[in-house]
């Protein structure tokens, strides 16, 4: 019984951290747009994930560009596939980008990463607040 107690414990715990960034969910999320091109914007977006938000190499960081569209992804999920972090990028023109950061919203993918992954697109460096 203690076992199977453990077990339920255990896949409990487990369901909390696979949940991350949910489609159509009430994570938290900023958009803006900004005067850079659009690939520009995903490199950014890029490097601030790689530099600040894969702990000690404990997350991975999927990146995806579609030319043709114009759009790029940038997705920072957990060692169980969940996103905890991820920026939509869509030109708008040649030389102005739509970005919408979406943070899991817990500790430490929460509001201060959100501002931080805003902060790098527009300072064009990276800023980190958690795992640097």
């Amino acid at each position: 019984m203690k076992a199977l107690l453990s077990g339920i414990s255990v896949l409990a715990m487990l369901s909390g951290c696979v949940m991350g960034v949910q489609p159509g969910g009430d994570s938290p999320s900023v958009s803006y747009k900004v005067p850079r091109n659009y690939q520009i914007v995903y490199l950014r977006a890029q490097n601030q994930a790689s530099e600040c938000l894969t702990g000690k190499n404990q997350y991975d960081v999927y990146a995806q560009v579609d030319p043709d569209m114009q759009t790029g992804t940038v997705s920072v999920r957990s060692p169980l596939g969940a996103v905890v972090a991820r920026s939509d990028i869509k030109a708008i023109d040649a030389s102005h980008t739509e970005v919408t950061h979406t943070v899991w919203g817990r500790t430490p993918w929460d509001e201060d990463a959100l501002q931080a992954m805003r902060q790098s697109v527009l300072m064009d460096t990276s800023v980190c607040v958690a795992y640097k």
